[in-house]
């Protein structure tokens, strides 16, 4: 069976569980999973919602023999409601099975939300002493948002209890209201209601986490509650009492329907899934399975992951800042997508005028390749790309603000852990970010020029700090060199004595010829720039013993010859400093030494003329 699934928020833990499972059924049944769906949202402009809408209107839905839709995780920007149109539109439109939602004209696999908030509301009034409890609802748009808050009013209402709208919070389902959270329940005296229910897990750990920065002690000031039974919420201290509405049994149960509808059998229309309570120290009750010394490693392991995650955002942001060629930064993104190691293969695909094209893909065995392959607009990849075997490919947008360029697709191991990451979603917006200035360049200039303003000192024609800083690389592979070089630290001499007493025009005009002279000096494979003011760097390359002396004696005579030939009013002189490179990581140290004879050599100058 083929079968298309519409999944949002893929970094979800909820959206990553029905993945998982769909990817075990489909190698144990043996059917093909293409799921077409979005990471986080990085704007809360609607507009912006148009790339994410992208990548749901690529399939041939006729194709397929079933579709699975969690309407419920693609909420932005309206998506959910168009996609649901679009599907009802569809001519010839095979069985849809919508997961957590009612969908109309569709087939349902619900939990039973008021009921799994009645079980949990009724366990948290047992447990308290008092009428004294708040609610966190979720999204006021979202069917399941008011179902819980229904079931959270029935178990009041049966235990008496008047349920007041300054008991109730309005959430967003999300981790971004905590301290707004914390506001509403906190009174003046500075107490706490005696509990807290909370519509969903991500909404009580944040405000769990923004009670405990605010100095209160959790459960004995505020006993709190989720929903979902997250990751997050057996490894928080203290861990969550909360609700399993098992993502697995949810996607099986949308899987099996799908089999029978099929198969030709009979299926209800809406089947409601059961949840089951998990009660945990937050609410004061024994986690029998919980260990403390563990958690506490799990956080530290957390925490160290999230710095290490940091640190690679930071630098896959600096290789891309440089990359405004295409070849450029489709190289850095096969490299950036082949390292995260989960894929079996993945193509990167762009949309053009009347077909489309695959850029780069990255074979089983973990080969990359750029390329340039057309194929019609009609498929998803090229013919000989196409694969139908069990297991499971994503499609995700590549696409910056509502500018949409093209979509990924990745197949995902068998075996492999994680198939959506933040670094996933980091290569593609990056990668969006970069077509998109490319793009812009090319319409006010050609790439080449820009590149080319990029990397170059406008004054003098050499390689500016960047430039240097870029093919400095070039003299090394995988941090070793591929022959033996040296640097040159060169300042010219005299500069302020030539602004002070002839004007900037002509200080510019010296920099220039000792840039000149400078380029004369260098051979073909080596390079000079030009770091600053009058501040210049060579690369040589050391292909014979006395190469260093003689781009000296060389550099000296080329200034002499211009002293010679253009009668300036002052003199051009240079002070220069050497050093050989030994290793990649001594390359900043080299050129701090190269500085020091330079500098030394300068002073020695100085001192001679006085």
């Amino acid at each position: 069976m083929k079968i298309c699934a519409f999944i949002g928020d893929l970094y979800r833990d909820y959206s990553a569980g029905i993945v998982r499972t769909l990817r075990q059924l489909a190698l144990e049944r043996g059917h093909h999973v293409d799921v077409y769906g979005n990471c986080s949202v990085p704007s809360a402009n609607p507009l912006h919602a148009v790339g994410l809408k992208s990548v749901l209107s690529l399939p041939r839905l006729q194709e397929y023999d079933g579709i699975i839709l969690c309407s419920d995780t693609l909420t932005q920007g309206g998506i959910s409601k168009e996609l649901i149109e679009n599907l009802a539109a569809t001519e010839g439109l095979p069985p849809v099975v919508s997961i957590r939602s009612i969908d109309d004209g569709f087939y349902s696999i619900v939990p039973d939300n008021r009921m799994i908030m009645y079980d949990m509301a009724k366990h948290v009034i047992e447990k308290c002493k008092t009428d004294d409890i708040g609610f966190v609802t979720g999204r006021n748009d979202l069917t399941d948002s008011q179902e819980r808050l229904a079931g959270f009013e029935d178990a009041m209402f049966e235990a008496g209890i008047e349920v007041k709208e300054s008991m109730i919070f309005h959430g967003n389902y999300w981790i971004t209201q905590g301290p707004q959270t914390a506001d509403f329940f906190i009174k003046e005296d500075g107490s706490l209601p005696e509990a807290i229910i909370c519509s969903n897990d991500y909404m009580a750990l944040t405000l769990m986490d923004e009670l405990t920065l605010r100095g209160y002690k959790l459960p004995q000031d505020c006993m709190i509650t989720g929903i979902d039974n997250i990751d997050a919420a057996a490894s928080h201290i203290p861990s969550l009492t909360t609700s399993n509405i098992a993502d697995e049994v949810l996607a099986n149960t949308a899987v099996d329907t799908l089999e029978k509808i099929v198969n030709g059998e009979s299926v209800d229309f809406s089947i409601s899934v059961p949840g089951k309570l998990i009660l945990r120290e937050s609410t004061n009750d024994s986690d029998k399975e919980r260990d403390v010394f563990d958690a506490y490693r799990k956080l530290d392991l957390i925490k160290n992951t999230a710095f290490d995650v940091t640190r690679a955002f930071v630098l896959m942001s600096a290789r891309y800042v440089d990359a405004i060629a295409p070849e450029a930064y489709h190289q850095i993104t096969m490299e950036n997508l082949a390292d995260l190691g989960f894929f079996r293969r993945c193509y990167l695909c762009y949309f053009k005028e009347n077909d489309r094209c695959v850029f780069g893909y990255i074979e089983e065995d973990g080969k990359i390749h750029t390329c340039d392959i057309s194929f019609p607009n009609d498929r998803l990849l090229p013919a000989q790309f196409l694969d139908t075997d069990s297991g499971i490919r994503i499609f995700l947008p590549i696409y910056y603000k509502n500018e949409v360029y093209g979509y990924g697709a990745f197949e995902i191991m068998p075996d492999s852990k994680e198939f959506v990451n933040e670094k996933l979603e980091f290569i593609l917006m990056l990668l969006g970010q970069a077509i998109n200035r490319s793009h812009l360049y090319s319409n006010l200039f050609e790439v080449s020029d820009v590149m080319n303003m990029y990397v170059r000192d406008a004054m003098t024609g050499l390689l500016n700090r960047r430039g240097f800083e870029k093919n400095i690389n070039n003299f090394f592979e995988d941090k070793k060199m591929k022959t033996p070089i040296a640097v040159a630290s060169i300042d010219m001499d005299g500069l302020k004595y030539i602004n002070d007493n002839f004007g900037h025009s002509a200080g510019d005009d010296a920099i220039k010829a000792v840039s000149e002279c400078i380029g004369k000096a260098v051979g073909k494979k080596e390079l000079a720039a030009r770091m600053g003011g009058d501040e210049f760097t060579v690369v040589l390359v050391l292909s014979n013993p006395g190469r260093i002396g003689q781009f000296i004696r060389n550099l000296r005579n080329h200034i002499k010859a211009a002293n010679n030939e253009h009668k300036y009013p002052f003199q051009l002189s240079a002070s220069i400093g050497t050093c050989e490179v030994t290793a990649w990581e001594d390359l900043l140290e080299c050129m701090n030494k190269a500085d020091k004879a330079m500098y030394l050599e300068k002073k020695t100058k100085k001192t001679r003329s006085s």
